[in-house]
């Protein structure tokens, strides 16, 4: 296996816990830099939770305020009270709530996977506090065509291998993650994967995940419709050998939004905040810094 020197120097992040203004939930979140400099916000995918930013958190910190959240039900923050709350627009809400409380004014948003879809909701409803999206191989409209088979299988209610692959295997279905979502197996720090391996046998993680994915068709059938509304500077990131979602997918993003432009990371998979993240750190500072 080989291991990115990045890994051999991050630890895991240092977390704290919040309670929400409006949802009254506990958010776990970790905090770096200097709270005078512009905040970025980190978004997490799946099956993760916040420690996938253990490389590009320290780097952003440098000129940065970095905050990175727990979605509901993952890590450390608290499950939601109903199944049906897992979805593209509650989880905008969290990300607004988790702004308020901690008082933050304005935002850069960094998105992966399923955050993708919640960065966009918020820069279109919300757009005086988000300044700059950066945002990584999601699905934000209904296209099963770019989609694994795993994927589709989440999404798919009644799925019987979408559950299994969820519930009754979690380990199998990490390990399956790990080896398509990395480039070449590229490894990760053991303590953060330890941290994502309890996760999956988490049955809240496993509600929470299976639920959203499963919720998210909703999201971007409405996404969809309203795409050209998005105002927002945007940079899309692909990894160019993700295996999950079709880079192709990358291409449409930008053609739908009226303010975008692709930034195509070489060796890297679908995890382009763990496969290669000084790549990620330099085109996102970059970007930020072209559109002040």
């Amino acid at each position: 296996m080989k291991t990115d020197k990045i890994t051999k120097t991050n630890q895991l992040l240092v977390t704290k816990t919040v309670k929400l203004k409006k949802n009254n939930s506990i958010i776990r979140y970790a905090e770096l830099g200097n709270k005078s400099k512009p905040t970025i916000l980190l978004l997490h995918g799946v099956p993760e939770n916040l420690q996938a930013w253990y490389a590009v958190a320290p780097m952003l910190s440098n000129n940065n305020h970095v905050l990175a959240l727990d979605w509901p039900g993952f890590g450390g923050s608290e499950p939601l009270n109903s199944l049906d709350a897992y979805n593209s627009q509650n989880f905008a809400n969290i990300v607004t709530d988790f702004m308020d409380t901690m008082k933050v004014n304005k935002t850069i948003i960094l998105a992966s996977d399923i955050a993708l879809l919640p960065a966009f909701l918020i820069g279109l409803k919300h757009p005086k506090l988000v300044s700059k999206l950066i945002v990584m191989d999601g699905i934000p409209f209904p296209r099963k065509q770019y989609a694994s088979w795993e994927l589709n299988s989440f999404a798919r209610k009644g799925s019987i291998i979408g559950k299994a692959l969820v519930r009754w295997f979690p380990a199998v279905a990490a390990q399956t993650a790990y080896l398509k979502g990395f480039y070449r197996g590229h490894s990760i720090p053991k303590e953060v994967r330890k941290e994502f391996s309890i996760d999956g046998k988490n049955k809240n993680t496993q509600d929470a995940f299976l639920s959203y994915f499963q919720n998210f068709h909703i999201g971007q059938t409405y996404f969809e419709t309203v795409a050209h509304k998005l105002q927002i500077p945007v940079l899309v990131v692909w990894g160019k050998y993700d295996r999950f979602i079709n880079i192709k997918l990358g291409h449409e993003i930008v053609e739908k939004l009226p303010n975008a432009e692709l930034k195509i990371i070489d060796k890297s998979g679908h995890y382009v905040h763990m496969d290669k993240p000084e790549a990620l750190v330099k085109a996102a500072t970059e970007f930020i810094e072209l559109n002040p």
